[in-house]
């Protein structure tokens, strides 16, 4: 009886150890929320305060009124131009972009090509070696083809440096598809071009929508070649012209962060609509 007993005691407290721990679970993920999540909340206090609001109470407090206006005075201050600067430079560089970086993923994947992992190894140096290191060479390079200042440049630049990191993940993701799927579809007659466009493409579309996330973000956000190569304001991109808010004087923290919502609100928007893509996509993207 004594056994039982025990045993019955052990069997009701287990269910309880695991809601204490589903439960501990739980608060930490809410605090962890919470911690992540107060810089966006903070940015938006500060973007609907007026100057003297924000002087008066700070970041941390309740707006006294809502300033909705701070936007469409950011906007019209400069936020607009740098805006479609960056949405030019986006549509343009991230359809191009996957589509070199796919099609060297397929052929060094599918078309077994001698010295394919040398290949790939080469690629790879792009992510080893640091940007800083290439601006000294590549800011003379663009002197002499007179690229300096002018966005046809900024694409050039963005479209190669993401090259090494989206051959990587559409390399790891066309990696897991079945190579009896090529075989199948060159022995019906599929061209090369056929494979890649009817068979593997459709395929690897959680990886190529993870792809153009990161793209995406990486391309929206890119700060420091849109500083050195970007001299007038009239090119500047989103990034380089938020930062122009704030002076050796003065910040204007409302316009700031007025302006700061409205550079990552798309980025937002485009994770909220794609985010069922992107965690099947980045695993595929690993094996």
């Amino acid at each position: 009886m004594t056994a039982v007993s025990l045993a019955g005691t052990a069997a009701r407290a287990r269910p309880f150890r695991l809601r204490f721990g589903s439960l501990g679970f739980y608060a930490a993920l809410a605090i962890g929320g919470m911690v992540w999540t107060a810089p966006l909340i903070i940015l938006v206090f500060t973007a609907l305060k007026s100057a003297g609001d924000f002087a008066q109470n700070g970041a941390f407090a309740l707006p006294q009124s809502l300033e909705f206006g701070n936007f469409a005075k950011a906007w019209a201050i400069g936020i607009q131009t740098y805006f479609w600067n960056s949405l030019v430079l986006t549509v343009l560089k991230v359809p191009a972009g996957i589509f070199i970086c796919s099609l060297a993923a397929f052929a060094l994947t599918k078309m077994k090509m001698r010295g394919s992992s040398l290949v790939f190894t080469i690629f790879l140096l792009g992510l080893i070696v640091p940007m800083q290191m290439t601006l000294v060479p590549l800011t003379l390079l663009y002197q002499r083809l007179d690229l300096i200042d002018s966005l046809p440049g900024l694409f050039f630049l963005y479209l190669g440096f993401g090259l090494p990191l989206g051959i990587l993940v559409l390399r790891g993701f066309f990696r897991s598809i079945p190579a009896e799927m090529i075989e199948a579809a060159r022995i019906d007659g599929c061209s090369w071009w056929g494979v890649y466009r009817r068979v593997v493409m459709p395929l690897a579309t959680p990886a190529v929508v993870s792809l153009l996330i990161l793209d995406v973000i990486a391309t929206w956000n890119e700060f420091i070649l849109a500083q050195i190569f970007i001299r007038t304001e009239a090119q500047r991109t989103l990034p380089l012209g938020v930062v122009q808010f704030s002076t050796e004087f003065s910040t204007a923290y409302d316009l700031l962060a007025a302006g700061q919502l409205i550079t990552i609100a798309p980025l937002l928007l485009l994770y909220l609509f794609f985010q069922r893509y992107f965690v099947h996509g980045m695993a595929g993207a690993v094996k």
